[in-house]
């Protein structure tokens, strides 16, 4: 079965000259030879060495004409997940979201806490609509708190980043007792921050030191 916003292992059952069309021959219910049971994977994204009935790890999602599509890329947030992503544009239907893939993730108005504006980091949860296709909720029952240390944590250490020039001299294998003392986090609080900053694309992390990417910087 191909699992929409879900990463997970197909077969590639045909080369076609733009792309590679991958269905799931681990689940005997599904027939790969139905085009229903089928999803393509540009050529662009497919691995040279790529033969017939070779495995691989893939994303689906649905392109600009809610087709299925297999992407090898990492999403910055897959279904069911609660993520901090970057408005990248306002229209009168809502809003778009950058989460790492071509298309950017629909928030539609209706699913909106606040009024949001580009440039904006919120944190949101995905899921299927109505159309069966994949968007972006603010609307995160349950989650409130987790939701609000996403918003919390994100934006402290951006500031924090900011008050000093940009750079911070502690990474992932800095201390705990260093990272609270820089940045009054726990090693946990400071990680999950960074991380999230880090798959936005703000911030460089090595094993001793975070900083702002210049383009980012305010």
């Amino acid at each position: 079965m191909i699992e929409l916003g879900k990463r997970q292992m197909l077969t590639i059952v045909k080369i076609a000259e733009h792309g590679a069309y991958l269905a799931d021959t681990v689940n005997k219910d599904t027939d790969p030879e139905s085009e229903e049971s089928r999803v393509l994977l540009p050529k662009k994204e497919l691995p040279e060495d790529a033969m017939y009935m070779d495995p691989i790890d893939v994303f689906i999602y649905r392109d600009s004409k809610d087709r299925l599509i297999a992407t090898t890329r990492e999403p910055l947030i897959k279904l069911g997940e609660v993520s901090a992503l970057k408005v990248k544009d306002v229209s009168n239907i809502g809003a778009f979201l950058d989460w790492g893939l071509e298309k950017d993730l629909f928030l539609p108005f209706k699913e909106q806490k606040e009024k949001v504006s580009k440039g904006d980091v919120v944190p949101v949860r995905l899921y299927v609509d109505k159309s069966k296709r994949l968007c972006a909720t603010m609307w995160v029952k349950g989650d409130e708190k987790k939701t609000g240390d996403y918003l919390k944590n994100a934006t402290l250490l951006t500031e924090i980043l900011e008050k000093n020039g940009g750079a911070l001299s502690v990474g992932d294998k800095s201390s705990p007792e260093k990272i609270m003392k820089m940045t009054g986090m726990s090693k946990n609080e400071f990680k999950k921050a960074a991380g999230n900053l880090y798959k936005q694309r703000l911030v460089r992390i090595t094993e001793d030191s975070i900083e702002l990417i210049k383009d980012n910087k305010r």
